[in-house]
Parts: C-alpha cells; structure tokens; sequence
C-alpha cells in the first residue's frame, strides 16, 4: 500500500511528512481507467494497461478475500511486539490484489479464501511517550 511500513519507519520524527501523505495511509485509493475500464493499485495519473491519462481516482471498499499469505517470526529492535507478523495478498472486491498485514487472527486459523476488512490500526510510534502512527491493515470480518 502507499502508506507502507517502510515509508513509516523511514518518514521518523516527520509529522509534516505523514500528515502530508494521510489519505494514503488511511485510504485505499485506486486508479480506474475509463478508457479500457481496468482498475490499479496504486493510485497513479496514467493507466498502467492501455497508457491512457483518462483515470479517475476512487476509494475501495477496504473489503476483499485473502488470496495468501505468509507468517513470520523475524525480529528486529522495533518490532519484538508484533510476532508472529502476518503479511498476505488481498484481492479486493474491486478486483486488484493489494500486499497487506493481517491482524487479529491467530495464525493456525488462516486460510485462503478468508473474508478480510481493511481496519484502522497502530503502525508504529516514534518512543513511548511520542507521535503514534496509524494505518490500514486487515482483519477478517466477523459475522
């Protein structure tokens, strides 16, 4: 996603920078082509299919069915917290597949196909007393 951990952890001590960029750390935001009707993540001025510049910018639903995904146990200095961290491929209802983190499931219960949300949540903060930073992940969405 535009708002991606590594521009997060980059971007330290930057308040200007990620207030800046907001819409792309709370928003999914696509491109759709409205000359050949393909739609692309992540949001650009050109259609990445056909070259055309007749796009218009909309917002996914933030819905969409995990196509796979991968668990791991790497630890750095920032992420201790995190284990097991969950990274997986959504494919959104809008049809483009998007690299997410998934959170709020335990990992024996992950399954292809699973029905996931994009929801609201920590991405890191500066220290324990400083700036926090929040972005889109995804959970599976309850019944």
């Amino acid at each position: 996603m535009a708002g991606s951990f590594e521009e997060v952890r980059i971007m330290k001590n930057s308040i200007s920078i990620f207030w800046r960029k907001r819409s792309d750390f709370y928003k999914i935001r696509l491109t759709k082509c409205l000359e050949c009707g393909k739609v692309s993540f992540p949001s650009r001025t050109k259609c990445p299919y056909c070259g055309s510049k007749n796009v218009r910018i909309v917002e996914a639903s933030g819905k969409g069915t995990l196509v796979n995904y991968t668990v791991s146990y790497y630890r750095t200095e920032d992420s201790d917290e995190l284990q097991p961290r969950i990274i997986g491929l959504v494919k959104l209802d809008e049809g483009v597949i998007i690299p997410a983190e998934i959170v709020d499931v335990d990992p024996d219960s992950l399954r292809k196909g699973l029905r996931v949300e994009a929801v609201l949540r920590r991405l890191k903060s500066d220290d324990p007393f400083g700036l926090i930073y929040y972005g889109l992940k995804f959970s599976p969405v309850l019944k």
